[in-house]
């Protein structure tokens, strides 16, 4: 026969001396919580990141050393021109992603390891920049055009998959719906359609058309951004 012995409170207490029960350990958090040291290691190395490419910009500025340069400024600019407009696309490029970084990372409460990762391939292409900005400032094929466009669509296209990844991981300080959410990923996948649509541009038509193209951005960014703003508040 079966027997059940009940234990008193005090017998039970006598079970775990050494009060093994309560040495169990909490339910983990989040090492990347905000406020963690984690949390701000990881945000400072993508600032550091955008910080460095920005530097490194500067040096895609080649051939103002020749003789007769800097003679008048006709000469500086016949020299290179076509670089410092170069260098001042892609310094507006990164500025433009690296404020963009960083207001969604103030949007989370977490960083998870999967969201890390894909930030870390977006700085692959953030640190890229300057060499297809020197191809771009140098060399008028299309080829140098298209580099410049691609490297900058794959930019933006990350962008839009952290956001995705942040909101499917509910990494958000205020989760958004899914409407909302998708709203969200009109403006970020806006100049990825615009850089790849110069592409077949610069081939068909003129390297410089391809980048006259990307003006283009200056209109569409803020006509979008008060669509999706307007398209928001009557969800």
């Amino acid at each position: 026969m079966n027997r059940t012995v009940l234990l008193s409170p005090s017998v039970a207490a006598n079970c775990d001396p050494v009060g093994v029960d309560s040495q169990q350990p909490e339910p983990r958090t989040s090492p990347f919580a905000r406020g963690t040291t984690e949390f701000d290691r990881a945000l400072g190395f993508f600032d550091a990141t955008y910080a460095v490419a920005l530097t490194l910009l500067v040096t895609t500025l080649d051939g103002y050393d020749m003789p007769g340069t800097w003679a008048d400024p006709a000469a500086l600019w016949a020299a290179i021109g076509t670089q410092v407009v170069a260098f001042f696309i892609a310094f507006a490029v990164v500025a433009f992603y690296w404020r963009s970084n960083h207001g969604f990372v103030g949007r989370l409460n977490h960083l998870s390891g999967h969201l890390v990762t894909v930030n870390i391939v977006l700085l692959a292409f953030i640190v890229l920049l300057p060499f297809s900005t020197d191809a771009m400032g140098q060399f008028p094929e299309p080829l140098a055009a298209a580099v410049f466009a691609g490297n900058v669509a794959v930019i933006s296209s990350m962008e839009a998959v952290m956001s995705v990844l942040a909101w499917r991981e509910g990494l958000m300080s205020a989760p958004l719906s899914r409407q909302r959410m998708r709203l969200n990923l009109v403006p970020q996948l806006i100049p990825a359609a615009v850089f790849l649509a110069s592409i077949p541009v610069a081939y068909l038509v003129s390297s410089p058309a391809a980048r006259l193209s990307w003006l283009s951005l200056l209109v569409l960014n803020p006509m979008v951004g008060v669509l999706v703003s307007r398209r928001a508040t009557q969800t």
